[in-house]
């Protein structure tokens, strides 16, 4: 692969994150906010630690900022075609049922894209506290 198509993909990865984060950041419910911002920065660790099959199902219906982070998730994975979300199909079941080189490469690209939102939310939600 090309230098120029690695940052072609990473500019997708960064334009999908930073407007994913900013439509968090104009939100008025700071509760959400405080929710998301903390959920963006330890999900990566979360995957590390635990897989990511483990991690979205444990983010799964936490709470409405996990549920965002889960979300977007699903929404770039199958924008990539990485899964093939449709109605009623949870993007857990999907992705524990993969082959683990394809598993492997669905992690890759989540960590990729957090990594952009993490660094977005740190930008762009500078007064909102962690929720701990």
């Amino acid at each position: 692969m090309n230098e120029n198509s690695i940052r072609g993909i990473e500019q997708g990865r960064a334009a999908f994150a930073y407007d994913c984060v900013k439509e968090i950041a104009q939100n008025t419910d700071e509760d959400l906010k405080k929710k998301y911002k903390s959920g963006a920065k330890k999900l990566p660790v979360l995957i590390k630690t635990n897989g990511l099959g483990q991690a979205l199902a444990f983010i799964n219906k936490r709470d409405n900022g996990n549920i965002k982070l889960y979300d977007l998730i699903g929404k770039w994975l199958d924008d990539k075609q990485l899964v093939e979300l449709g109605e009623n199909v949870d993007l857990v079941d999907i992705i524990i049922n993969k082959p683990s080189n394809e598993y492997r490469r669905i992690t890759t690209e989540t960590l990729a894209l957090l990594n952009w939102v993490r660094r977005f939310v740190d930008g762009l939600m500078k007064d909102v506290e962690d929720d701990n």
